[in-house]
């Protein structure tokens, strides 16, 4: 009867067609919950007097729970989290989690250890990404892009070398953009990072949304072992939500200068980045503003130091 139940509760109602179904996770999960019952109940006999005095359902729950892989602990969780929407739809979603390319990966665990905002110093960071290649570079980019960056600064009103710094950051102006599978690299941290599994869940949850919606193969997507993508590091949930088809073509490209730029104009603008603003002291607004992008007060430090060395050389050169 108790795994008669259990197989009963993995049915579910699909918000999509109204139907009951499965899922696989689910009736997987509940044939090796019955499995383990009936050798618990059969074969060990003396354990029916204990459990007599427990909620059943609470068995259940801790057989389904215990029994299920961190496969189907995701998957479950990140259907769960579509629910609500059209796209990405249960049979998409579980195709990718079927899809052999799927897998942990150790070296974004050991990135994570090692990541240089936890692990070094100020002086040490800022020797990453302010040298001579990426302050010239940053020159070059302004240069390339001013007239994009002069239209983008009348329209938000924010410092067009912060913009440039950025991107000089995050992807050395685009030219390392391609390092993990995103995919790969959110599932890892859902499976193998307890204090990061609920946010790498929802991540997953609004890629595979993104990738449904523009026909793209979420293993085809490659970013940070972090799990950003695009010439802007823009993680899953933000890119979907403060990301803007600035050129108007009708999509949100996360590799096009024009979307990228707009888009992270308009991130910061959204998340508190004051407009004409030139403050850039420890803590002011505009400080607040860009360490929103990454959360760290070496990160907002260090994009400053760049954009100001990148000012520095311009003047000079004018």
């Amino acid at each position: 009867m108790l795994a008669k139940n259990i197989l009963q509760n993995a049915i579910v109602v699909d918000d999509r067609s109204g139907n009951k179904r499965t899922t696989q996770a689910e009736e997987l999960t509940a044939r090796r919950a019955i499995k383990s019952i009936t050798y618990l109940f059969f074969k060990k006999g003396y354990m029916q007097m204990k459990i007599n005095h427990i909620n059943k359902l609470s068995i259940i729950f801790c057989f389904s729970f215990l029994l299920a892989t961190d496969k189907e602990r995701v998957l479950k969780n990140v259907i769960a989290q579509t629910e609500s929407l059209k796209n990405p739809s249960t049979e998409y979603i579980v195709s990718v989690f079927n899809d052999p390319r799927l897998k942990e990966d150790e070296a974004i665990l050991e990135r994570f250890k090692k990541k240089p905002e936890k692990t070094k110093t100020y002086e040490q960071y800022k020797k990453i990404f302010i040298n001579e290649e990426r302050i010239v570079g940053g020159i070059s980019f302004y240069n390339t892009h001013k007239e994009l960056l002069s239209k983008i600064i009348k329209e938000f009103e924010i410092d067009p070398l912060i913009l440039v710094a950025i991107v000089g950051v995050e992807t050395n102006y685009g030219m390392k953009t391609s390092e993990f599978s995103v995919m790969n690299s959110l599932y890892t941290q859902a499976v193998k990072m307890p204090n990061r599994s609920n946010w790498a869940t929802k991540q997953i949850a609004e890629l595979l949304t993104f990738c449904s919606a523009n026909n793209i193969s979420p293993y085809d997507l490659e970013g940070s072992y972090a799990g950003a993508f695009g010439f802007g590091q823009f993680i899953p949930s933000s890119f979907n939500k403060l990301s803007i088809d600035y050129n108007k073509d009708g999509k949100k490209n996360p590799y096009e200068w024009e979307d990228v730029l707009g888009s992270i104009a308009h991130y910061l603008v959204e998340n508190g980045y004051p407009k004409n603003d030139f403050n850039f002291s420890h803590k002011s607004k505009a400080w607040s503003g860009i360490r929103t992008y990454n959360r760290s007060d070496k990160y907002a430090n260090v994009i400053i130091d760049l954009r100001n060395e990148i000012s520095k050389r311009i003047f000079l050169l004018k």
